[in-house]
């Protein structure tokens, strides 16, 4: 069973909490939100000469942040581990909790490794309660570069 929760501090990202049943009934508490992926300028297309970034928050319920690790995949094939324990005082005010401060991750990659056309973003936190899925998944354009990277 997974609940999904989306909720907003003021003019904040969005935040969501995602909760995850084990077969035993008991959740895993890694919570967390993609929130977005696309160019420096969080665009949604990115062209094959440009980067893609991938970032938003994860906290364990019971250890805090940052989690273990975050997991990004584009299209459920693992793109790589994200870089944990970026500042997210957002999370921290919005949750109360101070030990969820160091919530924020943040992946990138070169869109040359994807090919032209849509793609979708998804990541997974573990900590040591489990693993989670983050929510959502998010849509990407991938585009060809036709000008060499000239810009």
């Amino acid at each position: 069973t997974t609940e999904i929760y989306t909720l907003s501090l003021h003019d904040a990202l969005p935040i969501c909490r995602t909760v995850h049943l084990r077969p035993s009934g008991a959740p895993v508490t890694e919570i967390g939100f993609v929130d977005g992926a696309g160019d420096s300028k969080r665009a949604e297309t990115v062209s094959t000469a440009g980067i893609l970034y991938v970032f938003g928050w994860a906290a364990d319920t019971a250890k805090g942040a940052p989690v273990d690790r975050v997991m990004v995949y584009v299209d459920g094939i693992s793109a790589g581990a994200a870089t944990v324990g970026v500042v997210r005082r957002d999370v921290e005010k919005y949750y109360s909790r101070s030990d969820y401060s160091n919530s924020g991750w943040s992946f990138e990659m070169s869109a040359s490794l994807l090919s032209p056309g849509r793609h979708t973003v998804t990541a997974t936190a573990s900590g040591p309660s489990g693993t989670a899925q983050l929510a959502p998944s998010k849509t990407i354009a991938i585009t060809a570069d036709t000008d060499g990277g000239r810009r």
